[in-house]
């Protein structure tokens, strides 16, 4: 259905807003918004509506209406508000006439091109291959194509689009998939392809008919003479069909393929030189195992003599943009984009559904300075890399939960030390990770998750508690190891921080502060603000510490200032200054009204609070005596003009 209003039409079908026939670039959840409100024009539409319509399952503010709300007035260019309408107190109104039609073919593009796939995007040179071996093919070199690699990165679709290919230049295309399924029958696929070729022909040969019913009742002997005599009549009538119109095979997940299943296909491949038939299988590669009969009959069929591998990996950092705008018809600032790539490794899966967070829609409709740490991970993404992980065995599913909790990149001498798994297990388990692109090996030796949502999934499937406890444990390991405390420091520091609160406060506080000193002078002031800031969350665990206190508050004032966060510096300079007048430290006011008037230079009402504090300090400071008293007392008079 198309709802057509002024010079805009929402496409239900196709899920997007055009403009005098050109698509308009709006964020997913603002064309929710949209649709639900144009679908009850006639009403008002209730807030809660908005809420359980656009973001069921999902907790968020109505914060995130009024953002959606102003992008769709933007979209449809309602600048005056005078077409969607905010009914006070109670919600919003589609206040336009609307007519209502069948859909549309899809436009072309202002440029005359196709509509672009984000699932295509970065995917030139594989579409090319694919082309390419089409073309061999339908030249009569019959030929085979084996695109492998981890799960969502994009080898159903690229089969997918391999088929569109051969349908658009008239060959004819058999599809089938393996499954998981153990109460799948022995050449499930087979069954599959014996009833696709079959409805292809005018009279459907009647032992092709039979043959996949026997084997969809498991009756075909995975052993015998006559298996492979059917093997050869399937195989003849196959080739015999190719000469008149070109044929490909399409398989999918071929991982779980029986070994008989793969038996075929190394007969039908010794069969490809005279023929008109191109082969094109896809398979997980991180489910198969070296050592497995199955894969070496599967590897072997893959780098067999006129056979192409094409490994498909994550997109390239330099994709992502495009992908992004493609997907959501939002250009991405470089920000997001190096955040996004962080933690999806270019696997389009993962892209997809990171993009539908409400993490990304915000920092894709808002300008910010930062961007959020984390996000609120959807349970369709769980539950794709949950079955990335759970390939894998139980022992090493369990050495990456270990790692999880080290951090997304970590040491693997740092790893044995907090680690009670065996040398040899644990070796045998980091070579598991490694085969199934779960870790991977930096240059300089150490390991990192290739995708850190995947590290993201497993720390999170931990309750609160065990994260605390594995925390405590890791930090007491590393505490006690002989090596220099400095050499670590960090690191020990933050997991006695997220021990809290069953933890030891004191230690967390100590040793954040000490790291936050160490990293500001080493000039790594986003480090050192994040370590002030943890180093404030472990203080609300104990009572006192009033030097401390004041010594995170100007710690986190400095750090702010060096990475431009002006008005945080202030708020903590000022608080510094408060808790320094009240625990009578006249020193430390005059530190804090200094650091506030350094905050303040760039604006000119807070540079006349900055000049009220000053005066303050500079009187508190009269009658202390010290050392550093009258450097304070000249450093206040300098600033004091410079506020003025």
């Amino acid at each position: 259905m198309i709802f057509a209003f002024a010079d805009h039409e929402l496409d239900e079908e196709r899920f997007e807003l055009r403009s005098l026939g050109v698509k308009v670039p709006v964020q997913p959840k603002v064309l929710d918004v949209l649709f639900v409100l144009v679908r009850n024009r006639d009403r008002v539409v209730l807030k809660r509506e908005l809420l359980s319509a656009v973001w069921a399952n999902v907790a968020v503010s109505e914060a995130s209406i009024s953002r959606a709300i102003m992008e769709a007035r933007r979209a449809i260019g309602d600048d005056l508000q005078q077409s969607l309408l905010t009914v006070r107190g109670r919600g919003f109104r589609f206040a336009l006439d609307v007519e209502e039609r069948a859909s549309a073919p899809p436009p072309e593009s202002p440029r005359g091109g196709v509509q672009v796939d984000p699932a295509l995007v970065g995917r030139d040179a594989v579409v090319a291959a694919l082309d390419a071996r089409l073309d061999d093919a339908r030249a009569g070199h019959g030929c085979m194509v084996w695109l492998s690699g981890e799960a969502g990165i994009g080898k159903t679709r690229m089969l997918q689009e391999l088929e569109r290919l051969a349908r658009a230049r008239g060959a004819r295309v058999l599809n089938a998939r393996a499954t998981e399924d153990s109460s799948a029958p022995p050449l499930w696929p087979i069954a599959q392809l014996l009833r696709a070729f079959a409805a292809a022909q005018p009279t459907p040969p009647r032992d092709l008919v039979e043959g996949a019913t026997t084997i969809t009742a498991g009756l075909m002997p995975a052993q015998s003479a006559g298996l492979f005599t059917f093997f050869d009549g399937f195989v003849r009538q196959l080739v015999s069909a190719s000469r008149t119109s070109p044929i490909v095979v399409a398989l999918d997940d071929l991982q779980w393929a029986d070994d008989g299943t793969l038996r075929f296909l190394q007969f039908l491949a010794g069969e490809l030189r005279d023929s008109s038939i191109l082969i094109a299988g896809a398979y997980r590669d991180v489910v198969v195992v070296a050592e497995d009969d199955r894969a070496r009959r599967l590897f072997g069929l893959a780098s067999g003599h006129s056979s192409l591998l094409i490994p498909l990996r994550g997109l390239a950092c330099g994709d992502i943009p495009r992908f992004v705008e493609v997907a959501t018809g939002s250009a991405p600032t470089a920000a997001f984009t190096d955040a996004v790539f962080d933690r999806s490794g270019g696997n389009p899966l993962y892209l997809h559904q990171l993009l539908k967070t409400d993490w990304a829609e915000r920092a894709l409709s808002e300008t910010a300075a930062t961007l959020a740490s984390s996000l609120d991970l959807q349970q369709g993404l769980i539950d794709s890399i949950s079955r990335h992980v759970d390939a894998l065995s139980e022992g090493a599913r369990r050495f990456l939960t270990e790692s999880a909790v080290l951090g997304t990149e970590f040491d693997l001498g740092r790893l044995t030390l907090v680690s009670d798994t065996p040398e040899r297990e644990f070796l045998d388990h980091l070579d598991e990770a490694l085969r199934g692109r779960i870790l991977r090996k930096a240059k300089d030796g150490r390991y990192r998750f290739a995708h850190t949502l995947v590290r993201e999934v497993l720390y999170k499937k931990l309750s609160a508690s065990q994260r605390a406890e594995r925390h405590a444990f890791i930090a007491e390991r590393l505490h006690a190891h002989p090596e220099p405390l400095d050499a670590y420091l960090t690191e020990v520091a933050t997991h006695f921080a997220r021990a809290l609160p069953g933890g030891d406060p004191a230690r967390a506080i100590e040793l954040s502060i000490r790291a936050a000193q160490r990293e500001s002078s080493l000039a790594a002031h986003e480090s050192a603000v994040r370590l002030w800031e943890q180093a404030a969350k472990a203080l609300t665990f104990v009572r006192g510490r009033p030097d401390d206190r004041v010594c995170v508050e100007l710690g986190r004032g400095a750090s702010y200032l060096h990475v431009g966060r002006e008005q945080d510096a202030r708020d903590a300079f000022h608080d510094a200054m408060i808790l320094a007048r009240t625990f009578s430290s006249f020193e430390r006011v005059a530190e804090a009204a200094l650091g506030f008037a350094r905050a303040a230079s760039n604006d000119p009402k807070a540079r006349a609070k900055a000049l009220s504090l000053l005066a303050e300090a500079q009187e508190l400071l009269s009658g202390a005596t010290g050392d550093n008293v009258a450097a304070l007392g000249a450093a206040i008079n300098a600033a004091r003009l410079a506020c003025a």
